[in-house]
């Protein structure tokens, strides 16, 4: 088989993508080489199935060079052209994009201002920065956008009208400020997120200065959210103080209006991961904000991914509506996501979040029949499910399922490599304590009042000491056996 990187390339292409790059090879002004045309014709033809039979090595030079002796030099160069040509049809394909017609006006404007073109280049600047303007977003890409306008503009005023007033250096100026304000915000939110997670050391240089600058002269950048959101988040990720939160929280409800939808989508996911940080400390009001924001992005359709959503995103927002005891919101959204989710991964998840729902509804024999038709492919809903059938088993007093389920789930866990140590045990620890929890229920009419309380004090200070998967089920569990003591214990 011929591996090249451009068959490689042309793996990631979609049908209709694969025909405009025939159109664009058979197009005289971007290729004049035939030899070159011929193979992507050949690539069209077969895509996409390039295997070992269609692209074996002789069998192209056989179709594109035609002669009877291989020559892999021949072929080789044929394939370098054609990889030039795919690059050009990208960059193309590029700006073709809606979001890119700014960049095609900027293109435009220097082609008028380089041929002289002045009176021409004069009408399209006012038509270019006033459809600039129209547009409602307002993140760093409009300032370069503005700034990149304005440049051209200067350029133009320097080579026809030098001596004269004109306000474009300033406005160049004052469009660099805010988009290299914004993006080193942006910039330092991101690498305190990762200094974090990959325990790496970044140097942003002048941000201590920019800090200052926006502490001191807070009014100046009152008006540009971009700036405003991004040093309230680096003030939330950065300082202990929740009140950055608050601060912050605001401006999402004109980030869809304001920003792209990925950076709307990146600013989300910093605000929840700061809930989910703060539920970990055992702050769970915060259970409630991430709810919120979940519901938020829902209106928005920002958790959409090629209209799907994804499952482990409909598995967290059922999980809080959960713990939330949301029961009523949450059996809606199973069901009217459930066709929203991805095809190969409909069938898993619906039974997997539905039976999380009969558990939180107490309608245990529904839980069951549905976790017998989950498979268990994927790590996090095996894991999931058996932490779900422990906690049923033993709401249902199957103590003899339940122990066969904690020895099986140790052998599990001991196969299985995948798991990081921290988060083994925090399993281990959940199905061994609410063990211990089961069998301190199943001794209590038989036990001594004395040694059963003794034990069921050992066994919380046990579970409040350490670190366990699902800590907070299992201390109700506790406060439910607590209930059974004797006062005068």
């Amino acid at each position: 088989m011929y591996t090249h990187k451009l068959i490689e390339y042309l793996k990631t292409f979609d049908r209709k993508e694969m025909t405009r790059f025939r159109e664009f090879a058979c197009s005289p002004y971007f290729n004049k080489h035939e030899k070159v045309r011929q193979l992507i014709e050949y690539l069209s033809d077969i895509f996409p199935d390039f295997n070992e039979k269609n692209c074996d090595r002789e069998l192209l030079f056989q179709k594109i060079i035609g002669e009877a002796t291989f020559n892999q030099v021949k072929i080789a160069v044929i394939f370098t052209y054609s990889m030039r040509l795919l690059k050009r049809f990208l960059i193309e394909e590029e700006l073709r994009q809606e979001d890119q017609e700014q960049e095609r006006r900027l293109l435009f404007l220097r082609q008028l201002r380089r041929r002289k073109l002045y009176p021409f280049f004069e009408k399209e600047f006012q038509k270019s920065e006033k459809e600039l303007t129209k547009q409602s977003r307002r993140d760093s890409w409009y300032f370069q956008q503005h700034f990149e306008l304005v440049t051209e503009a200067d350029n133009y005023f320097t080579e026809t009208r030098l001596g004269k007033k004109d306000e474009n250096l300033q406005v160049r100026q004052f469009n660099l400020d805010i988009f290299y304000l914004a993006e080193k915000l942006r910039d330092a939110c991101e690498m305190h997120v990762r200094s974090n997670l990959l325990k790496m050391d970044f140097q942003a240089s002048l941000l201590d200065y920019l800090l200052q600058e926006m502490d001191e002269h807070p009014d100046r950048y009152a008006e540009y959210p971009v700036v405003q959101v991004y040093y309230r988040i680096y003030r939330m990720l950065k300082e202990e103080d929740v009140q950055y939160y608050y601060d912050a929280l605001p401006y999402l409800e004109k980030l869809t209006r304001l920003f792209s939808i990925e950076e709307t989508k990146t600013i989300y996911n910093y605000f929840q991961n700061y809930c989910a940080q703060q539920i970990n400390r055992g702050k769970y009001d915060f259970l409630k904000e991430i709810f919120k924001l979940y519901q938020l992005q829902l209106q928005e359709g920002l958790l959409l991914e090629k209209g799907f959503l994804s499952e482990w995103h409909y598995k967290n927002i059922v999980t809080v509506g959960l713990l939330l005891e949301e029961t009523a919101w949450v059996k809606s959204f199973i069901e009217k996501y459930k066709e929203k989710l991805p095809p190969e991964s409909v069938d898993n998840a619906y039974r997997f979040n539905l039976a999380s729902y009969y558990y939180a509804t107490q309608q245990l024999d529904q839980v069951l029949e549905l976790l017998v038709k989950v498979e268990y492919s994927d790590l996090r809903y095996s894991l999931g499910a058996k932490v779900l059938l422990l906690r049923t088993y033993y709401d249902l007093d199957e103590y003899e399922a339940l122990h066969s389920l904690t020895d099986s789930f140790r052998q599990y866990l001991s196969r299985n490599k995948l798991l990081a140590d921290s988060r083994r045990k925090s399993y281990i620890q959940l199905f061994k304590l609410t063990r211990k929890a089961a069998q301190l229920r199943t001794r209590k009419e038989y036990q001594n009042n004395q040694k059963w309380g003794h034990d069921l004090k050992k066994l919380e200070a046990e579970i409040q000491e350490k670190s366990i998967f699902n800590k907070p089920w299992l201390m109700e569990k506790v406060q439910e056996l607590k209930k059974l003591m004797p006062e005068r214990l």
